[in-house]
């Protein structure tokens, strides 16, 4: 499997983190095939009543770097949230130069394929109003 770049920023942190603990957008930025999100996170604990929102999240950005096949589909104002975000290893699937899938599986809101992933800037832990 292909390794993300710098994962160890939020490891170190939550060890415990997956991708499937993205649990809203708050930030895109489109540069020249490059694609930076920033989201706010929460571990899931439990499957039920996630994300809550008396529990702190965290910041994460992340650059995808040589983005292909770009579907965002963002609707209303303020944060969007994502129930089911996931990051597949499609490096022996042979697709020359692309190494990674991202999806939002459950509302399929968010789907792409880059080369490379980079974590920038992980955050300490704080309280998010949604609306």
């Amino acid at each position: 499997m292909k390794a993300i770049k710098s994962i160890e920023k939020i490891k170190d942190i939550y060890s415990a983190w997956k991708p499937s603990d993205m649990a809203f957008i708050k930030a895109v930025e489109w540069s020249i095939n490059n694609l930076v999100i920033i989201f706010y996170c929460q571990v899931r604990n439990c499957v039920v009543e996630w994300p809550d929102m008396s529990k702190d999240f965290f910041e994460i950005s992340i650059t995808f770097k040589n983005v292909a096949n770009l579907k965002l589909d963002i609707n209303g104002i303020g944060l969007h949230q994502i129930s089911g975000f996931d990051i597949l290893d499609i490096s022996d699937d042979g697709l020359e130069r692309f190494n990674f899938q991202i999806e939002d599986y459950e509302n399929d809101s968010v789907n792409f394929i880059c080369q490379e992933i980079e974590v920038n800037e992980v955050s300490n832990s704080l309280k998010i109003k949604v609306g």
